[in-house]
Formats: C-alpha cells, structure tokens, sequence
C-alpha cells in the first residue's frame, strides 16, 4: 500500500530509482526482524547453580600403636613415613611405613628395668642421638645400630644437631639460674661449654639482668638456630625468653617475649623468620621476624599442649590429657580445635610435612595424621581438620 502512494506522488523519471530503494529499505528491515527474533529464541535460560563437589579425601588421625605397655615419649622423623620413637625401658622403635609396622631397635621389654629415655633427635636417616632420664646419650650412623656416647651434664635438655658432627645441648643450673650451653663437635664423644645465659631487659618498668634458664633448642640451618627458656626474676616466675643465633651457634642474641609471667616450654620454627613459642601456662606466641616481635596467639589449644609444624602450612597441638587437639593454617596466628578423648594422656607430637604427622603417649599409644580417600575407615580413627 505504500509503495503505491509513493508511487502516485513522485514523477516518474524518478519512480524507478525511488521503487528500487523503498525495495532495498524493506529487505533490511524484515532481515533485522527476523535476527532479533532468532537472538530471542537462542537466549539462554536460567541454569539452575552447580552443585558443590563431593569432597574426594578427607584428614584423620589413624592408630597404630605399639604391642607392648611402654610409655613412648619422644618422636623424631626423617621422612613423611620414617620415624624413631624413644620411650621407657630404653626402648627405641622404628618405623619405615607410617606406623603401620614397628621395629624394635633397643628395649621393648616392659618387665624390663633399664632406663627411661628421654629425648631423641635424627638429623637424616642415618644420623640420631637419644638421651636416657640420667643423661647418657646413645647414637647411631646407620639408622638402626646404636652406641653408648657417654654422659651429658646434668639437667641437660635441648638436644639438637646441626650436623652430623655439631650439636648442642642446655645444661641448666637452678642455683644460678643461668644455662650453660654445651656444644659438641665430633659427633656428641666430647663437648664443651660455652658463657652462662644472661639478658638485660624491662620487668615492671625498671631495668633488671637475669640469668636464663633455656629448655628448647632448633636449628632450621646449619647457620640459624633459636632457643626458648625462661628468665626467673621473682619466686616462682619467669619471664619468657627466647635466643637466636646466626653464625652456627659461635653467639646468641637473648631476649624476652614481654609481658609474660611464664617459660618457654617449646619453640617451631619453619623457617629463618616464621616460629612459634610454647610457653607452660598454654599460651601461644607466633614471630614473623625471627623473634624481633611476637604477637599471642588467638584460641590455642587447652593448657600444656605439644606443637608441631607441618612446614608452617600447618601447626597442630595436642594437649596433654589428650582431649583436644588444636589446628592452625596461618602461621599460629589462630587456632581451631576439635574434641579428640584419646585413650592416654599425650607425650609428644610431630609433623614431618603438612599431610603427615605422629603423636605418641603412653601405654604403646601411637597416632598418625592421614589424608585419605573420603570412604576410607579404620577402626579407632578421628576425624581431624585438613589445609584450606
């Protein structure tokens, strides 16, 4: 219709020119129609949201005790499933697959009445030292035969190694209230002392020097090491304080985490400025500076708890009775803790990376942190918390 009106107005020299371009006019037109209603149709509807994954794994604490009623005390690892546990009656136990199977290196007789060990300590797998509760340390270069040393000063705690043949122990006299720290260069055979403990620092607004009293000792280098202890300065109280070195233990620089009224029962360091301080009253205290500054801890664990770090992308704590046990995943700057109501009350704990760690106590109690597949059970397990 309208291309007949126009067609009567417009001369007709022109018509032919004119009809051609309403002709072209009404093709784009009708061709944009028909696009705009192919879009329409092709327009998505609304999806309903994705469904979360299904967790594919899930972290436990898994037992594999010891067959025999010792209490096992001390835990040391040279690998992810490579571990040396000490405990009463001289007995030391090895493990080449997390704990499934134990070995018995020395003791394992609990009618037996040879000495409690102590502490021990394995530098790789080759090289570890134990100390029994009198102080006589054993060591072996092969990971599995074992020697008698000799004798540590009395009250010695501490014991590391740095190397092979380089390690260090505390000697604390209480009469002095001051640590003498003993050092070793072939291997833990002969060692020597080096100048008592003592810091200058502020108690209650006045300037007080003190002599100090170390209990814990980590190298995470050859070169850079830290000590953790308490610094008495009234009856029954002690500041804590801390030390560090940077030249292989030749110096210390000692100081105090103010403000606290308790000692440094252990420190963990996973890196040359990343640690944390474990003092006796439970509270908890993280550095990001080599000790320069210290910052407590939000929710730790209950009181007198055991840490370790899993390389500082997890700490864990299991307080001694054995009721709780405590995670962070930021570097000790907050904890969450979950019920665990184990069956005896927990002597140490370690972590030798961040999905796998051990925890021992009494009566043979073993326990190993495990990621593994969600429908995996095993009698005895606990839940446990995993990295984000």
């Amino acid at each position: 219709m309208l291309a007949r009106v126009l067609h009567s107005l417009i001369p007709r020299s022109t018509q032919g020119l004119a009809l051609r371009f309403l002709l072209l006019a009404a093709v784009l037109a009708s061709n944009a129609d028909f696009a705009a209603g192919q879009a329409t149709k092709a327009a998505p509807s609304k999806s309903a949201p994705a469904k979360a994954a299904t967790p594919k794994f899930k972290a436990i604490w898994e037992p594999v005790p010891f067959t025999k009623d010792i209490e096992l005390t001390a835990i040391s690892c040279a690998g992810p499933e490579t571990c040396w546990v000490a405990g009463d009656k001289s007995t030391i136990l090895f493990t080449s697959d997390g704990g499934t199977t134990w070995q018995v290196q020395l003791g394992g007789d609990p009618e037996a009445s040879d000495r409690d060990l102590a502490e021990i300590f394995f530098l790789d797998g080759k090289h570890g030292w134990a100390m029994t509760d009198n102080y006589k340390l054993m060591a072996t270069t092969d990971g599995s035969t074992w020697a008698e040393l000799g004798k540590l000063p009395a009250t010695a705690k501490g014991l590391w190694f740095s190397s092979p043949q380089t390690g260090f122990v505390n000697d604390n006299h209480d009469s002095t209230s001051r640590s003498l720290l003993n050092r070793t260069d072939d291997g833990g055979r002969t060692w020597t002392r080096a100048n008592p403990c003592a810091l200058e620092t502020m108690i209650n607004g006045l300037p007080r020097k003190l002599g100090c009293l170390m209990r814990d000792t980590q190298f995470v280098t050859p070169q850079i090491g830290f000590m953790g202890g308490g610094a008495p300065f009234e009856m029954g109280t002690s500041t804590a304080a801390f030390s560090k070195t940077t030249d292989g233990g030749a110096t210390w620089a000692n100081s105090v985490i103010p403000t606290t009224k308790h000692q440094v029962d252990s420190i963990q360091f996973w890196s040359e400025k990343d640690g944390l301080a474990v003092l006796a009253s439970g509270q908890t205290f993280w550095t990001a500076d080599a000790g320069t500054t210290w910052t407590g801890s939000v929710n730790p664990p209950a009181w007198r708890s055991f840490y370790a770090s899993g390389q500082g992308k997890m700490i864990v704590g299991v307080n001694r009775s054995g009721q709780q046990i405590g995670y962070s995943f930021n570097g000790g700057r907050n904890f969450t803790s979950r019920p665990a109501n184990l069956p005896a009350q927990v002597t140490m704990v370690t972590f030798p990376d961040a999905r796998h760690g051990y925890f021992v106590g009494q009566h043979g109690m073993a326990y190993r942190y495990r990621i593994v597949p969600i429908e995996y059970t095993s009698q005895g397990m606990i839940g446990a918390a995993a990295a984000p």
